[in-house]
């Protein structure tokens, strides 16, 4: 993806530049009422400058959840994956995943509210980085569990649980200033754990 955000269009407009009016047009607009027309307009372009680089609207909307899901497991799954206690590994990546949230909002809206309407071959590879990191979060929570950290009957749908609960942040959340969304960070840190401390491991009667 990075090199395909130093290509250019043609002139000096770059495809990262695209990307992020189409971020804001599709944040704004929504992806089924937002056009290509539209976000030409706002480039200032033809829109056959577009056409040339990307064949439709869906491959624009397929760049941007994969450059924001690719980027986001990159970041926050190596917390994972650290040489750590399971409780230190679930609080360091809940911690990373509100924060990166937060600063590339636009996208991740997108991608959550969005990627429905990517065609079938595109939805699964964006679905499946998505998998990626609920399944590495679920190892994690199924390791605490066995070493008594956590009491999870169900790891995979606790990392759901976890992960939805982060993800609606970017919907509502305004932060003050940093230290706001740093605090906010520690708290869904706190929230995750008290989580997987104290979920039933029996079935709801």
């Amino acid at each position: 993806m990075r090199n395909v955000d130093r290509a250019t269009l043609g002139g000096n407009l770059r495809i990262d530049q695209v990307l992020e009016s189409a971020t804001r047009l599709f944040t704004q607009k929504g992806y089924e009422a937002a056009s290509v027309r539209d976000l030409a307009a706002e480039l200032e372009i033809r829109p056959s400058s577009l056409y040339h680089h990307f064949p439709g609207k869906q491959h624009i909307l397929f760049a941007i959840c994969m450059r924001m899901q690719t980027d986001f497991n990159a970041e926050v799954i190596p917390e994972l994956l650290a040489s750590r206690p399971p409780d230190e590994a679930i609080a360091s990546a809940v911690r990373r995943h509100v924060l990166f949230g937060q600063r590339r909002k636009g996208e991740v809206v997108v991608n959550i509210r969005e990627r429905r309407s990517l065609p079938a071959e595109q939805l699964a590879q964006v679905n499946g980085l998505r998998r990626e990191y609920r399944d590495t979060m679920a190892r994690v929570i199924e390791a605490g569990c066995r070493q008594g950290s956590f009491a999870v009957g169900d790891p995979k749908l606790a990392a759901m649980a976890i992960v939805d609960m982060i993800n609606g942040l970017p919907h509502w959340f305004k932060p003050r200033d940093e230290q706001d969304l740093e605090r906010v960070a520690d708290l869904y840190a706190r929230a995750a754990l008290a989580l997987l401390r104290g979920w039933e491991t029996d079935p709801v009667s």
